[in-house]
């Protein structure tokens, strides 16, 4: 077989952000809402004539064993996902690692999506989402939860219910054309300038903390609604709801609202947006803001980097698909 050219999907994260956590979910159910946006992970692999697995992602590796390979994603992935022997492989990503778009969760998906069609295999969205959570969760132990992994390997604008047995639901969001446009069009990301580790802020988050449980149970109601705003049409409820969200996410834990960010809301607000949100464990990464007069919030936050996205609707995927 040639060369498997692969790519999964960002993220940007409407509600429930923290309540698929399985240190949550198992206890309580948890709800997410999200769309998958067109920025992506994409990998290239092609095997049969290396002598030694070659690497390319943010370094370069050259190892004969792929246990030796310091990438962790890509270690595991080898491990799990392949046994094909050398392989050439390189990645690269629309956004930075640790910027609140569910990058990791998108690398591990597309990572097990290549590898396996590359040995001429390939997995349904919903048992390749629960291989990369397993691969992110279980065998690397990190304190992240699930959604990234099923926008990536899903695609499209969805919410997912997390239930106590481990249970994933997902349900395509009816929405109209203007709510599509006003996605692609109205929702704005700016980077606030720092990244983060996920797992490290989401692991100062404490399920057993009688208010990390509210902010928790109060994140998974304002994505209810969110979801319920978004099908109704009602975007001046959904910039509400998003602010909502910003309070709620500050009681999560500490470190998820920093005062830079926190600036970067004021200066949008006051320059037409309807709501904020923080995307991923916050802490830092991108800011999600809904403004019907998206030019006149760009010029106020002029200086500040913007990712512009449109809506990505087919998930993971070969791209001779």
């Amino acid at each position: 077989m040639g060369a498997i050219v692969a790519r999964a999907p960002l993220r940007v994260a409407l509600g429930g952000g923290g309540t698929d956590l399985p240190s949550y979910y198992r206890e309580h159910s948890g709800f997410v809402v999200s769309t998958a946006i067109d920025r992506y992970v994409h990998i290239v692999a092609t095997a049969g004539f290396q002598p030694s697995y070659r690497l390319k992602h943010l370094e370069w590796e050259e190892v004969d064993d792929p246990a030796e390979v310091r990438h962790p994603i890509l270690r595991e992935a080898l491990a799990h996902h392949w046994s094909g022997g050398p392989l050439e492989l390189a990645s690269v990503s629309d956004a930075p690692p640790g910027t609140g778009l569910g990058s990791s969760g998108a690398y591990a998906v597309c990572a097990i999506k290549t590898l396996r069609l590359l040995a001429g295999d390939d997995l349904a969205p919903g048992d390749l989402a629960e291989e990369a959570c397993h691969l992110e969760i279980d065998l690397l132990g990190r304190s992240i939860g699930k959604q990234d992994q099923y926008a990536a390997a899903f695609g499209g604008a969805r919410a997912y219910t997390f239930r106590p047995d481990d249970l994933v639901e997902e349900r395509k969001l009816r929405l109209s054309d203007d709510v599509r446009r006003a996605l692609a069009d109205d929702f704005l990301l700016f980077f606030t300038g720092r990244d983060r580790s996920a797992s490290d802020v989401l692991a100062r988050q404490v399920t057993g903390d009688a208010r990390v449980k509210r902010a928790l149970d109060r994140l998974r109601g304002l994505a209810h609604e969110t979801c319920a705003a978004l099908e109704a049409g009602e975007l001046e409820r959904l910039g509400e709801l998003m602010d909502e969200h910003w309070d709620a996410k500050r009681n999560r834990a500490p470190g998820t609202v920093t005062d830079d960010m926190d600036d970067l809301r004021q200066r949008a607000l006051r320059a037409g947006a309807r709501g904020v949100i923080s995307l991923g464990a916050g802490g830092g990464g991108f800011l999600l803001v809904y403004s019907p007069e998206p030019e006149r919030t760009r010029a106020a936050l002029n200086g500040v980097p913007e990712l512009r996205f449109g809506l990505d609707g087919r998930g993971a995927r070969a791209l001779e698909d």
